[in-house]
């Protein structure tokens, strides 16, 4: 069978996407390498832009359903424990990738899309003018259209010959979830800064928390190769130690990535089309990850369905789709990667910290435009 469509990766921005076109009549293949539920590396933090995509793909209820946890106020931290504390500009929610991918997946099934669990792509060939010929583990599949989302590297970056993978990334990223008394769980989502990285503390659902730290590979070495004993560096930010002392270690194993690509990626490559972290990932200290892989599936999905409805060329649909993400992310990702380059240096840190307590509009401002 051929299908309109073909998503690779069955993340948020694979699943939105997918979702979305089989809505609009188009037939739809979402390959996930995986089999649901899985955990995966990520701040599970959901800013308030996600909500309005959430409302959009008609899932925001299942997802409060799915014991999504509210936060209303931000905190950022600098090495020497200086705090600067401001409200969101709307509630934000937390919810682990555990349960929100599954429940996506799920959804996009119900819409119509054909949903394949634990295969993975092992070549994508063809092109936008003569469609697709994607090799899967479970053999091969024909489409119009591809569409990559499988996040922020993978296999498939290095059979498509991507030049973001010949710079290298001096980061490494690690996440577990953390059970605590009910004081240790207020409503707020917090980024810790301390000179080796920084580590970001924010509840999920069943009175969890996310703990997930960046650092450099340097750090990770100079803790032995072992996460804990990263994480105890970074608890030299006296108000991240005292965050983490009441806290308990529930996941039986941490989610760990290396090589966290920040770089500038393009939005097709071999006229297959980047979705979420796939096209461009926005530094974790701005916590807009989620949100910004969920619109970038809403920015995909009118131009991939013009291009499959022939309102739109190979070539429009390449350069409307180009134009419209770098207008939207290329700014936020730009200031993103200003204000993680900032979190390694614990005087850019405490200076940013004591300029927005002194001056609130800059807290606001960095907040917003971190989400464009």
């Amino acid at each position: 069978m051929s299908y309109d469509a073909i998503v690779i990766g069955g993340g948020l921005a694979g699943c939105s996407v997918a979702l979305q076109l089989a809505r609009s009549s188009h037939t739809v293949l979402l390959l996930e390498k995986t089999t649901y539920p899985r955990h995966k590396l990520c701040g599970e933090f959901l800013s308030p832009e996600a909500q309005s995509s959430f409302r959009r793909l008609g899932v925001l209820d299942a997802v409060a359903d799915a014991g999504a946890a509210p936060m209303t106020r931000a905190r950022l931290t600098g090495p020497n424990g200086s705090v600067a504390e401001h409200a969101l500009p709307d509630t934000a929610l937390g919810l682990s990738r555990y349960r929100l991918d599954e429940l996506l997946f799920r959804h996009a099934c119900a819409a119509g899309v054909e949903g394949r669990e634990g295969t993975r792509v092992t070549q994508v060939q063809g092109s936008l003018q003569d469609g697709f010929a994607v090799q899967t583990d479970a053999g091969t599949v024909e489409g119009r259209l591809v569409l990559g989302a499988y996040g922020k590297r993978g296999l498939l970056d290095r059979k498509l010959n991507r030049p973001f993978l010949q710079e290298s990334s001096p980061y490494v990223a690690f996440k577990a979830h953390y059970e605590g008394p009910p004081s240790a769980m207020p409503g707020r989502i917090e980024v810790h800064a301390a000179p080796e990285g920084y580590c970001g503390v924010g509840p999920v659902e069943d009175n969890r928390l996310c703990v997930c730290w960046i650092g450099h590979t340097d750090a990770l070495k100079n803790a032995g190769g072992s996460p804990d004993n990263m994480l105890n560096s970074l608890r030299r930010n006296p108000a991240l130690d005292e965050r983490m002392a009441p806290l308990t270690r529930v996941s039986p194993r941490f989610e760990a990535v290396s090589q966290v690509p920040l770089m500038a990626k393009e939005q097709f490559v071999n006229d297959v089309c980047m979705v979420g972290d796939s096209a461009g990932m926005i530094a974790p200290l701005c916590g807009d990850g989620m949100a910004m892989a969920l619109a970038g599936a809403d920015l995909a999905f009118p131009y991939a369905s013009d291009f499959l409805n022939d309102r739109r060329s190979a070539e429009e649909f390449r350069r409307a789709y180009r134009q419209a993400w770098n207008d939207q992310f290329r700014f936020r990702l730009r200031l993103g990667r200003w204000v993680h380059a900032a979190a390694f240096r614990p005087a850019a840190t405490t200076s940013l910290l004591s300029a927005c307590r002194v001056f609130p509009p800059l807290a606001r401002w960095l907040i917003r435009s971190t989400r464009g």
